[in-house]
């Protein structure tokens, strides 16, 4: 099947998905706006034809009557178009917004729903999720292919009922007729496409660009672009790195001359001898006034078959558009297919988490991250893990929370392995706050109520758990209290130091917590607390950690010694394990790391000899 065709079927399988009732008032839209002008084409030739003998016998004859039906019925044929065709055009409008709402919210169902999130580091996930978005590439979207739909359609047909009109005046004329508008369309159809593929091809040098570009435009590297004079540098560089991207596009966005040539040429000849051959029926007097009229506004009718716009190009951009945007669906659908079994007990775990000689790569790594891991986590008690970076801390938290599958060896949770379980009934079980947590241009109660969205309402619970986070006296401080947006983007928001955002991260985990969850995890904490806020947070340790399963990772000591158990973590697997005090005494790697932490808070503090 042709691309095109393929494009065009697949935006017209989307619209009853869209809404059930208004793509049958499309379809009857479209066909009463094609056939409304064959109508009123016959009627305005019928109607010339009969003024001469209405001339002739007067207004009150038969004739003369029958050219006033006449006129009345083109008048409202032609007032009825009027109607209908700014009718069409709203509806084909609604439509179009629904269906890039459709697909837009179909994209971000695909790409949550698998369990992990390897595929957002996958270069062809990535390259097609642009395509989606349609970044830089606005004629790409499927609303216009809808709207192109309704512009196209009325003018096939209204092109196809013309040249069957041309079939009573030489049956091959309008045989050929029939026969030439779907080849011409076909061939420019072809070519929309051609141009469209290529500007796909080259979505990662696009991506490329419009990084670059979103650094000079966005907050994240604002200062440092101004501090280190990289505004030139980045304008270069989007400039070199877009030009090398588009140029191939450049070179085949038009239509080949002789795609272009031969089908404008075809429709120029045909048209010459459509109107030699009426003209010539005419002075030989063949054809009566009222068939010449009539098949004179065939002739035009014919005619308007659209080919060379911009509602073609559209419709043959949806044929590269809308397809790839269906097949992402597709495809992490059918390449994630996460467990679905029950938690051994709905408070689990009540044993202990295992990791068992579990290996780990990221995509494209050359070596592992986790290299034959065994570590028992009992159920109830906290476990600290330190270690140098990339020893593996982080992608242990990631596995344990499913983001990724292991390489090798398994997770069990209370002895059922971790990869059959429903994860959206684990992950109700844990509580994280991820070290590069994120910061939601939102409200600070959406904010902290993320932690358990089905719970986010519960104002008590909300302060509970910004209270213990250290969070509550900060967010009442707030503008708009709760409802303050934390974004100076947007009207009366206000944005927050690091630790006030550590501050809110926390309190987000700890809301998970009171919804229910019993494993908690910390990665670095604190990170970026001030001295107070450290200090008041280790000393809450134990009370914010009591009964549950936590996992912490800190280089911080003072919070890591008060863990009822310690392990140092080489190159993706245990070195030491114990207690704090067992691990100084044995005077190994974490005795070291401990030591030269310490160093950095007594050195100078020795009085001068």
């Amino acid at each position: 099947m042709p691309p095109a065709l393929t494009g065009i079927l697949t935006v017209l399988w989307l619209l009853p998905r869209v809404h059930r009732a208004k793509p049958w008032l499309l379809a009857g839209a479209v066909v009463v706006s094609g056939a409304l002008p064959i109508a009123i084409a016959v009627g305005t030739g019928l109607l010339v034809g009969s003024i001469p003998a209405s001339v002739e016998a007067g207004l009150d004859s038969p004739a003369g009557r029958r050219t006033l039906g006449l006129l009345a019925g083109v008048a409202a044929l032609v007032v009825a178009l009027r109607v209908v065709s700014p009718l069409l055009e709203a509806l084909a409008r609604t439509l179009g917004r629904q269906v890039q709402r459709y697909l837009q919210e179909r994209v971000m169902v695909a790409v949550g729903r698998p369990a992990g999130i390897a595929h957002l580091e996958d270069p062809e996930i990535l390259a097609q999720l642009r395509v989606v978005r349609g970044l830089g590439v606005d004629t790409n979207r499927p609303d216009l292919a809808v709207e192109g739909l309704a512009r196209v359609l009325p003018a096939w047909v209204q092109a196809l009922g013309s040249a069957a009109i041309l079939l009573w005046f030489h049956w091959w004329l309008g045989l050929a007729w029939l026969v030439l508008w779907p080849v011409v369309l076909f061939a420019m159809q072809r070519e929309y496409v051609r141009v469209g593929q290529v500007g796909y091809r080259l979505s990662d040098a696009l991506r490329r660009a419009e990084y670059l570009r979103d650094l000079a435009i966005t907050a994240p590297a604002a200062k440092e672009i101004r501090v280190w004079r990289m505004l030139d540098w980045l304008v270069d560089r989007f400039e070199s790195t877009w030009r090398a991207a588009i140029e191939p596009v450049w070179r085949v966005r038009r239509p080949r001359p002789v795609v272009l040539f031969g089908s404008s040429g075809s429709v120029l000849v045909i048209n010459i001898i459509s109107y030699g051959l009426l003209a010539y029926a005419a002075t030989r007097g063949d054809l009566g006034l009222a068939a010449v009229a009539v098949f004179t506004q065939a002739l035009a009718g014919a005619n308007v078959f659209l080919a060379f716009d911009d509602h073609n190009a559209y419709l043959s951009y949806a044929a590269v558009a809308v397809p790839r945007i269906l097949e992402l669906d597709r495809r992490l659908a059918a390449g994630h297919r996460p467990g679905t079994g029950a938690l051994p007990a709905p408070d689990a775990p009540r044993e202990a988490i295992r990791f068992e000689r579990v290996r780990f790569a990221y995509p494209g790594a050359e070596r592992d991250a986790l290299a034959g891991l065994d570590l028992t986590v009992p159920a109830g008690r906290s476990l600290a893990i330190v270690g140098d970076n990339g020893a593996g801390k982080t992608s242990l938290v990631k596995l344990l929370c499913g983001l990724y599958q292991p390489t090798a060896g398994q997770i069990t949770v209370d002895g059922v392995d971790l990869a059959g379980l429903d994860p959206v009934a684990w992950r109700s079980r844990i509580a994280v706050l991820f070290q590069d947590f994120a910061r939601y241009q939102l409200s600070a109660a959406d904010n902290i109520g993320l932690g358990a969205p089905e719970l986010a309402g519960d104002g008590e619970r909300l302060r509970v758990a910004a209270e213990q986070a250290g969070a509550l006296a900060l967010v009442e401080s707030l503008p708009y209290g709760w409802e303050t947006v934390l974004s100076r983007e947007y009207a009366g928001g206000v944005d927050l130091s690091g630790g006030q955002w550590q501050r809110i991260a926390l309190a987000r985990a700890l809301f998970a917590v009171q919804a229910g969850a019993g494993v908690l995890v910390l990665d670095e904490p604190t990170a970026a607390l001030d001295v107070r806020a450290e200090a008041e947070l280790y000393e809450r340790f134990l009370e914010l950690t009591a009964g549950l399963t936590t996992i912490l990772i800190s280089h911080r000591f003072s919070t890591v010694r008060r863990a009822d158990r310690i392990v140092v973590l080489a190159g993706g697997a245990i070195a030491e394990d114990g207690s704090h005090q067992a691990l100084l005494a044995a005077g190994g790697r974490y005795a070291e790391m401990f030591t030269l932490q310490a160093a950095r808070f007594t050195e100078g503090s020795q009085p001068r000899a």
